[in-house]
Parts: structure tokens; C-alpha cells; sequence
């Protein structure tokens, strides 16, 4: 990855608008009891107007220096609003991903989405640790105007190693971020020449490389690479809006084995 054989992050077969054959589709239809008749009218409506925000992001950044600042790499941010998870997109009207206008597109078939690419105004450019973000739609006949928070995989604080810097190879690695957010998946691995080390995780963000664990690696440019994830399937949003999220964020390290 990086300048020094990173692998961007690519759309899947078929992804036209905002990677569509990444995003988990969940349905949110409301689950009827045992003791609701089949018919029962109200049930039905309620799930007839169910509405679902389809959340998918995918990116990847350097850590440029110990301050915490960033150079990306790729991203890719789209939103998708569909009754009940299924068919087509439907209008949402303007909508923003914390206060940045999205980009809107309609497909030949009428279908529209949302997004947002590497080179919009920065909302990557530093490490954080607050997960949450807001999807803000205007509305539309289709879809109620409603603003939601979802949760997505943050470029973590990183407070060791500092990027740039020497590690021999017979020594320790210790990885030092602050500690791991409730629902946000963690990996920390070495990645070399065509070669891949895990880190052992000890809890409270510290991860470690053990004695001997590099002796393996070839001397030459490096990076720890430190992969996020969040996902939700079904859930709850503002009013009748089912929330699904699904977010995949890569921050490299470079370094250098000696």
C-alpha cells in the first residue's frame, strides 16, 4: 500500500454508483406476532412504508506524522435510500454526510444515490476517535426528510509507533492506540514485501509484535497497517427509517526494518 506497494481499494463487479454489491441488504420489514391475524391492515401499512438508509464506505490513509495527519489514499462514501431494502434508490432530496453536500446520481433506470470520493473536502485528513456521523436528507414525496447517525469505521488515534522511524527486526514492535470504541472491529498486522505479520492484541488498544516475530520479514520500507470495520444490518433510525451501515477503513504506518 501506499507509495511502497499499497493495493487501493477497488469497487466490486458491477458497482455503477456507490458499490452496491458491497452493501449488506437488510430488510426491515416490522415482524408480526403470533397472535396478529394475517390480515391486520395496520401491520401491513407500516411495513409498506418502512423506509431503509443504505450506508456504504470503503478508504484508506497514511499517517503522515505524530500529530495525527493523514494523506488518503481512496475513498469511497455512498448512501442509498429503499423501501423496505429492496428496489431501486429513491429520492431523498439534498442530502449531506456531516454538513458536506453529496453528490447526487440518478441511473438511466431512474434509481438515485449518493455520494462522496477521495478528493472531497477533507473529512479524513486527521485521525479521530468519534465514530458517529450524521446522514441530513431535505425529503422528497418518496422519503421524509429526517437527519440519522451512523456509525463508521474511524482512522484510529495512533500514539506508537511514530511513522518514518527504524525497527529492527530482532526487537519488539509494540502498537499503542487509544483503546478499541463498543461495536468497532480491530486488526494490526506488518505488512512487507509480499508478507504479512498479525500483531498479538493485549486489550485496551496495545497490540504487539513479540521478539522474534519479524526476524522473517526482508529489511526495506514497510507499514503497520491497521484495519476498522462497523456494521449494522437493521437499525433504528428517526421515525420509520431502518438504518443499515457497513464501513471498512485501512490506516498504514510506514516504517522501515532494519
Amino acid at each position: 500500500m501506499g507509495s511502497h506497494g499499497r493495493q487501493r481499494i477497488a469497487p466490486g463487479p458491477g458497482a455503477r454508483l456507490l458499490l452496491p454489491g458491497l452493501i449488506l441488504l437488510a430488510g426491515c420489514a416490522a415482524s408480526r406476532s403470533p397472535s396478529q391475524p394475517a390480515h391486520d391492515a395496520t401491520a401491513a401499512t407500516a411495513d409498506s412504508a418502512a423506509l431503509v438508509l443504505e450506508v456504504e464506505l470503503r478508504r484508506s490513509a497514511e499517517l503522515s506524522d505524530s500529530r495525527g495527519a493523514l494523506r488518503v489514499f481512496d475513498q469511497a462514501l455512498g448512501v442509498m435510500y429503499r423501501a423496505r431494502g429492496k428496489g431501486m434508490g429513491l429520492d431523498g432530496g439534498d442530502v449531506s454526510f456531516d454538513g458536506r453536500p453529496m453528490h447526487r446520481e440518478v441511473s438511466a433506470k431512474g434509481a438515485v444515490s449518493y455520494r462522496l470520493g477521495r478528493d472531497d473536502p477533507a473529512g479524513g485528513a486527521q485521525t479521530g476517535d468519534d465514530p458517529w456521523s450524521t446522514i441530513a436528507n431535505s425529503g422528497s414525496p418518496q422519503v421524509p426528510a429526517a437527519s440519522a447517525r451512523v456509525k463508521l469505521a474511524p482512522f484510529p488515534i495512533v500514539t506508537r509507533p511514530s511513522p518514518w522511524l527504524n525497527i529492527p527486526r530482532s526487537e519488539e514492535l509494540a502498537v499503542t492506540m487509544l483503546p478499541p470504541l463498543p461495536d468497532v472491529w480491530y486488526r494490526v498486522s506488518l505488512v512487507g514485501a509480499g508478507e504479512s505479520v498479525p500483531a498479538i492484541d493485549l486489550g485496551e488498544g496495545r497490540w504487539t509484535f513479540p521478539l522474534g516475530s519479524l526476524t522473517g520479514l526482508a529489511a526495506g520500507r514497510t507499514h503497520v497497517l491497521i484495519e476498522v470495520d462497523t456494521s449494522c444490518g437493521s437499525c433504528p433510525g428517526p421515525g420509520r427509517l431502518r438504518l443499515n451501515w457497513s464501513s471498512h477503513s485501512e490506516l498504514e504506518i510506514p516504517l522501515t526494518l532494519l
